[in-house]
């Protein structure tokens, strides 16, 4: 259907083609006078400057040139205004490097619209009243020809648009429309204003009276041009803005790409997106939009050509139809650019982006893809080294719970099965004392079986991984007071909650817990304050009660004497994360624990 539908759009475009030619020529062979040169130059010149810097409107331009071309039509008649129009709207298209078929057609449909618009006007003009007055026939005309030009004109374009397989929407029609009339309704005044001024009697029209007239029209559209130019700069900056922010935020989450609309489309101005990252252990499409895409694994032979030639790459589709880069995409799609990122010599990902027309990427572009391929190449490294850094804070904490296993339950139950094995040998001759030892090792395995529990339920999931952390705090509050402890919690949470890496979560989470689990032992206190705070450049997160309080000396000399002391335990962590942990407390005054987490994802996102 869609290559149906690409064919007969094809085949309409070169209708058009085929259609301008024929009255390209014809208005040459129609010319019957020749113009006053100064004059017709400085208007040719004005009508060039006007092409060259049309207005951005969707994904196409208009320009404000038709004040000129219908003053020349008025000056000099239709042949000349279309022969010289044509001309002058190919050389433009020649100058911006266009492909030959636009080069061709958007000249055509421009000759067509006018001289329709003006052959229509004139037969519809023989049935106003011979004896109308001059000034309002002129402007009557006037109005019929602007505005079956720009009709004639947008029929064409919205034909080709309908006609072809993209997404041609009535909210895009709208904005496309809208802003065509307000060009129709400019070129309406401006030679309204031409004419009044005409129709004063202000001494001979010579060729300054024309530059005085069209040169704040020139003026307009260059002014527009740039100023659209700029408009549109920006709001590629805010795109990047975006990416860059959404990246920093959404690293430590680990579908950071699929959890976000990245505006990847808005940034580079293509019709489809398609970004492949590699693990270090294989490749994966972790990014499409745009809807001409066909997501398909990755092939061996995509990457080895990609690893062969890591540069960035322009292909079209009418030079090279068999080419690699276009076999991720339909073929609505004419024109790829496709840039990889490395990082350490070692290719990491690549993006690769489509449109529907064929040498339509501009050097500005190349340059803003490979901005946003830097961005990606610092996200996506970062986004690696923490997964690294995880595996090997979970890789420590296993082996930190092997230690405790071999140092505590192992030993214990070697023990146990000696002083059994024992009791058994001397049980027919020393009862008593064999019940002794099969007590003290019943009491032995007993506290083995303790641990090996909380070993155990500490391998299980975690409460911040199966809830999150703000879930999981507002839970573990509700238990305790379920539990009928006579204590008031109050939990506040400031700043804009964001997603935070499993270990950062977790170590909060532990904090959180061994802080609480010693007010409800030891502190005997009424009050408990927890708050959770977010920053542009750090997490806080602080506990208060109104307890007893307690020697923090007393505390670190226990904590050297027993290892598994959660003081301990909770510096330890803090430092895995390069936090910091404060601890305030003395006796009769309460405790204070306060960790900051420095937001080090957003730091190392941001190198360059």
């Amino acid at each position: 259907m869609g290559l149906n539908r690409e064919a007969t759009a094809s085949k309409f475009v070169s209708t058009i083609i085929l259609i301008g030619m024929i009255i390209w020529v014809y208005s040459a062979l129609s010319i019957t006078k020749f113009p006053e040169l100064l004059i017709f130059f400085t208007l040719l010149l004005f009508l060039f400057i006007t092409e060259f810097y049309p207005i951005p409107i969707w994904k196409g331009l208009s320009a404000l040139s038709f004040p000129l071309l219908y003053t020349i039509e008025i000056l000099y008649g239709w042949g000349i205004a279309i022969f010289v129009f044509g001309g002058m709207a190919g050389l433009v298209q020649i100058l911006n490097h266009r492909p030959l078929r636009i080069i061709l057609f958007n000249p055509s449909q421009l000759l067509i619209s006018f001289f329709a618009a003006v052959h229509l006007t004139d037969l519809i003009m023989t049935l106003f009243e011979p004896g109308m007055s001059a000034i309002w026939y002129a402007e009557i005309r006037m109005i019929l020809v602007v505005i079956l030009y720009y009709v004639f004109n947008n029929i064409i374009v919205d034909a080709v648009l309908l006609i072809r397989p993209q997404l041609y929407s009535f909210k895009i029609w709208k904005i496309k429309t809208i802003s065509e009339l307000a060009v129709t309704l400019f070129s309406i005044l401006y030679i309204t204003l031409m004419f009044m001024l005409g129709s004063q009697n202000r001494g001979v029209v010579d060729v300054f009276s024309y530059i005085f007239f069209f040169s704040p029209l020139v003026a307009i559209a260059l002014i527009s041009s740039f100023i659209a130019k700029l408009h549109q700069e920006q709001n590629r900056l805010k795109a990047l803005y975006q990416i860059s922010t959404t990246f920093n935020a959404q690293l430590p989450s680990k579908n950071w790409l699929e959890q976000v609309e990245l505006p990847f489309l808005e940034f580079l101005g293509t019709d489809a997106v398609l970004l492949f990252l590699n693990d270090g252990r294989s490749w994966r499409i972790a990014y499409e939009n745009g809807g001409y895409s066909f997501v398909k694994d990755i092939s061996a032979d995509f990457i080895e050509q990609l690893e062969s030639d890591p540069v960035m790459h322009l292909f079209n589709k009418k030079n090279e139809v068999d080419s690699w880069a276009f076999s991720y995409f339909n073929n609505a799609i004419k024109s790829v650019m496709l840039a990889p990122f490395m990082a350490e010599d070692e290719v990491i990902g690549v993006l690769i982006t489509g449109r529907t027309r064929a040498h339509s990427f501009s050097a500005v572009e190349t340059q803003s893809m490979a901005t946003l391929v830097n961005q990606l190449a610092v996200a996506w490294k970062t986004k690696l080294l923490l997964s690294e850094r995880e595996k090997r804070v979970l890789l420590e904490e296993r082996n930190r719970i092997a230690r405790e296993i071999h140092d505590g339950i192992a030993q214990t139950l070697a023990g146990s099965v000696m002083q059994l094995e024992t009791a058994q040998r001397i049980f027919s001759v020393k009862p008593e004392k064999a019940k002794q030892l099969v007590a003290f090792s019943t009491e032995k395995l007993r506290g083995s079986l303790k641990e090996l529990r909380e070993s155990i339920y500490a391998l299980r999931p975690y409460p911040t991984e199966r809830i999150g952390l703000h879930h999981a705090i507002k839970s573990k509050v509700k238990s305790i007071e379920k539990d009928g402890h006579n204590i008031q919690i109050r939990f506040q949470e400031r700043g804009t909650r964001r997603i935070l890496s499993t270990m950062v979560e977790k170590v909060i989470f532990d904090v959180f817990q061994e802080s609480l689990q010693n007010v409800l032992k030891h502190a005997e206190a009424t009050k408990v304050d927890i708050l959770l705070s977010y920053s542009n450049d750090q997490v806080f997160f602080r506990i208060k009660d109104d307890g007893k309080g307690f020697s923090l000396y007393e505390s670190m000399i226990k904590a050297q004497q027993e290892p598994h002391y959660g003081i301990l335990n909770m510096n330890e962590q803090s430092d895995s994360l390069g936090a910091s942990l404060h601890i305030d407390s003395a006796k009769g005054k309460g405790t204070e624990i306060k960790l900051q987490i420095p937001q080090i994802e957003s730091k190392e996102a941001n190198i360059t």
